[in-house]
């Protein structure tokens, strides 16, 4: 006898379930590939804090020039931000490609920086792995917004997490390379200097005799052990090349499962050709369901949000070692201990982002983040001038508020705006603007004025995050979350259609019995 075929709703009901394990598994796995690509971004990234010191040896100059080289990451993030924009909107099943290439470019840049001599070769190298982090920024980012949809907020916290790690990592990898570097400051008082003037009028004061004594200060710089920082580099650089191949391997075997099946169907619905398609990406109106002057409100507050956050943390995470040496007379370990501590409350703050975003709203977690960072910041203005102990305390919470500000940015814009490709390049941008006028600054005013210019600069940094977030919550309080939005238009397309087919049903009685039962 023959086999009875199973029932095509059996079969149809075990391929579902097949394909949602499927599904799931994938975003997870994803998702973790994605964590460890923001684990190399700190490493690579974040591995010239601990290292200043010893490319400011290597280049024979100062923290005013080295800064400014490493101000290049920011004007590359700048142009990546806007290539990776267009790249994303245009070219979305080569995301995977992207990543895998840009972490090649710098794995590569990480080992050409320590054998650089001068710092304008510098600046280009930091410039080309900047821009690769901008690609990839967005390319990632915009990934975990497709696969989660509504419910990212706490994907993109445990994302930026890795971030963290990754620049928790980087001080213990470079901290036995790095130069022993003793400085010595010799002060002689005893000279004295008569310095006499003369002039024609009036005849008594003809003569004049002033006697001072002149301070002089020599600093001696001695170098106890050699910077070897190169071997420091190179192994960030194996790391970083080992995790692209994960992602020539996604693009080459599942680049199909680039997007969200929700996000397949509305690409093909919003794919039109040449001139209407770019109005289309720029058009702020684009993102916020037709509202052009709410969508350019909140571009323009989140371009200003993250310029404050991106500066703030590369601010703190740059010169938060030096400032310790130079401030309060660590010693090289002690501020590479320092400077891992920091990087570890990082990551802590973002992770807890990942956990309390479940229950806590994002319009009010940015909330309670900013006005953490205000409150660290007074109080390191107030203490860690001149007790080394504060330094470390109050470090930790301006860590642990700091961390969160970029993924809450991006998942509070997410939720007012739809972000696409180009709008997170529009933050983005905001934020390499940021990282670079804020370095720029730090290091005129550190080098010219001395390092207690840090803890103001802080400050400052510090009520200009209080003042956007406030305004961004106002706004996007005023016309509500996007989500919402949606589902109210679609109760209302609903409720059209039901009035249709009452409105058909009393035109033809012979369907009213049809229409009662179909409602």
């Amino acid at each position: 006898m023959d086999e009875k075929p199973k029932p095509a709703v059996e079969s149809s009901t075990e391929d579902i379930k097949d394909l949602f394990y499927v599904s799931t598994l994938f975003r997870v796995v994803k998702t973790v590939f994605l964590i460890l690509t923001w684990v190399c971004l700190g490493l690579s990234l974040e591995i010239s804090g601990p290292t200043m010191q010893d490319l400011i040896l290597r280049t024979g100059t100062n923290y005013e020039e080295v800064s400014r080289a490493i101000s290049g990451r920011s004007a590359g993030f700048f142009t990546g931000a806007v290539i990776g924009g267009f790249l994303v909107d245009k070219l979305r099943l080569y995301c995977d490609l992207m990543i895998g290439v840009s972490l090649v470019i710098m794995s590569a840049g990480s080992v050409a920086v320590p054998w650089s001599p001068w710092t304008g070769l510098i600046w280009f190298i930091f410039f080309l792995q900047g821009t690769c982090e901008g690609v990839i920024n967005i390319a990632g980012q915009k990934l975990i917004l497709s696969i989660w949809g509504k419910n990212a907020a706490s994907p993109l916290h445990v994302l930026h997490t890795g971030f963290g790690v990754g620049s928790m990592i980087v001080p213990l990898i470079a901290n036995p390379f790095l130069a022993n570097i003793q400085t010595t400051t010799l002060t002689n008082t005893s000279m004295n200097i008569t310095s006499v003037f003369t002039t024609a009028l009036p005849p008594t004061l003809s003569s004049l005799e002033y006697t001072t004594d002149a301070t002089i200060s020599t600093t001696i710089t001695r170098v106890l052990r050699e910077s070897r920082i190169e071997y420091a580099y190179l192994i960030v650089a194996i790391l970083v090349t080992t995790l692209s191949l994960a992602f020539f391997v996604y693009q080459w075997k599942y680049s199909e499962y680039v997007l969200h099946p929700a996000d397949h169907e509305t690409e093909s619905k919003k794919r039109v050709h040449g001139v209407k398609e770019f109005i289309r990406i720029i058009n702020p109106a684009t993102c916020a369901d037709g509202n052009f002057c709410f969508g350019l409100q909140m571009f323009i507050l989140l371009s200003l949000h993250f310029f404050n956050a991106v500066g703030g943390e590369r601010l703190y995470g740059k010169f938060i070692r030096s400032y310790a040496i130079d401030q309060l007379n660590f010693s090289g370990d002690e501020a590479s201990y320092l400077n891992v501590v920091f990087w570890i409350s990082f990551s802590v703050g973002r992770f807890s982002g990942f956990i309390v975003a479940h229950w806590v709203p994002v319009r009010f977690l940015i909330i309670i983040e900013a006005a953490g960072v205000l409150i660290s910041a007074i109080l390191l203005n107030i203490w860690g001038h001149t007790e080394p102990l504060m330094l470390w305390i109050f470090t930790q919470p301006m860590a642990f508020f700091i961390a969160p500000l970029f993924p809450s940015g991006i998942a509070l814009g997410d939720h007012y705006v739809e972000m696409s490709g180009l709008a997170i390049t529009v933050l983005l941008l905001g934020g390499s603007i940021g990282g670079i006028a804020y370095l720029f600054l730090i290091g005129y005013l550190y080098e010219n004025f001395g390092p207690s210019m840090f803890m103001y600069n802080v400050l400052g940094y510090a009520i200009a995050v209080v003042v956007m977030v406030a305004l961004l919550s106002v706004v996007g309080h005023l016309h509500g979350d996007r989500y919402q939005r949606e589902d109210e238009t679609e109760r209302s397309i609903g409720d059209m259609k039901k009035m249709d087919k009452l409105e058909y049903a009393a035109d033809n009685p012979q369907m009213l019995s049809y229409t009662n039962t179909a409602l």
